[in-house]
């Protein structure tokens, strides 16, 4: 899990901008110099764009997505230059601030993959060993995963969009030490990205995620009864919210995830059940 500040936000995105630099990818008139800007206003002290419940969107995905950024650069520094994403990288700067300005297609692709980018991210610093990006795909305990991401736009595609991943992941798991999961961005099922989340402190921050995660799961009956393929092995919710401490005037950004396995004791698959609790939690204190 993570909770950051803004101002902790702001540093991490100067670190990230400065990274792709070094490595030869320019940032100029791109989505992190946007972030950034927006960053900068907020930091002001003189400026109060954020109101007690609702957030302008620009808001939201400048402290989320600047959170992202942040973790991406310090993690995919680490990988060989043979593993690196350049493409990728270049791809997660372009397109609009905000997804409302986004079009189908082309314009959307670049946010696409910022999520997938992000959960490898954060993969990487939980300790599992990258393997490859399409969409991602790791090492954990001797166990290759396969992930496949979805970024549904309302409430209204998230069936579509955790059925479709599903039906991709199959043609893609091969050998028997493979799995898949598939891995939902909520924010807009949930119109996360609308308001901020009133919270007391990181603990009740968590305790709201995990409320989320719950709602998540209960969408969830139709595919716990029709997917038959036990190799795929759960779906992952990625959580991000703002939120706002009821006691003072921070704000920030938290990244949380939700496991819902299918691979339980339940139906005979124990160990990969205990594996999948150990890798959650590896992920979460990551």
């Amino acid at each position: 899990m993570q909770f950051q500040s803004l101002h902790q936000i702001m540093v991490d995105v100067i670190n990230a901008r400065n990274w792709l630099q070094g490595i030869g990818i320019t940032t100029t008139g791109t989505r992190l110099e946007k972030i950034l800007d927006v960053l900068l206003t907020l930091e002001d002290p003189e400026a109060s764009p954020l109101g007690m419940d609702a957030t302008e969107e620009d808001t939201y995905y400048a402290l989320s997505d600047g959170a992202g950024f942040g973790r991406i650069a310090a993690e995919i520094t680490n990988l060989p230059s043979h593993l690196m994403p350049r493409r990728t990288l270049q791809d997660i700067l372009k397109g609009p601030l905000v997804p409302s300005q986004e079009k189908p297609g082309s314009t959307a692709t670049p946010r696409n993959k910022f999520v997938e980018l992000e959960l490898a991210a954060r993969c990487s610093s939980a300790g599992c060993r990258l393997l490859g990006f399409d969409d991602l795909m790791f090492e954990f305990e001797g166990c290759r995963y396969v992930i496949e991401c979805k970024r549904p736009w309302h409430k209204g595609t998230l069936g579509n969009n955790i059925e479709t991943a599903y039906r991709q992941l199959r043609l893609k798991l091969n050998g028997p030490d493979c799995r898949g999961i598939v891995a939902v961005a909520i924010e807009k099922v949930f119109d996360l990205d609308r308001r901020f989340q009133q919270v007391d402190s990181e603990a009740s921050a968590l305790e709201l995620s995990y409320s989320i995660g719950e709602q998540f799961r209960n969408e969830l009956t139709d595919h716990y009864r029709n997917w038959l393929d036990t190799r795929v092995v759960g779906i992952l919710a990625i959580i991000r919210f703002l939120w706002k401490s009821t006691t003072s005037d921070t704000k920030g950004a938290s990244y949380i995830l939700c496991l819902v396995k299918f691979a339980t004791p339940q139906v005979a698959q124990t160990a990969e059940s205990a594996r999948l609790d150990r890798l959650i939690a590896a992920l979460r204190r990551a």
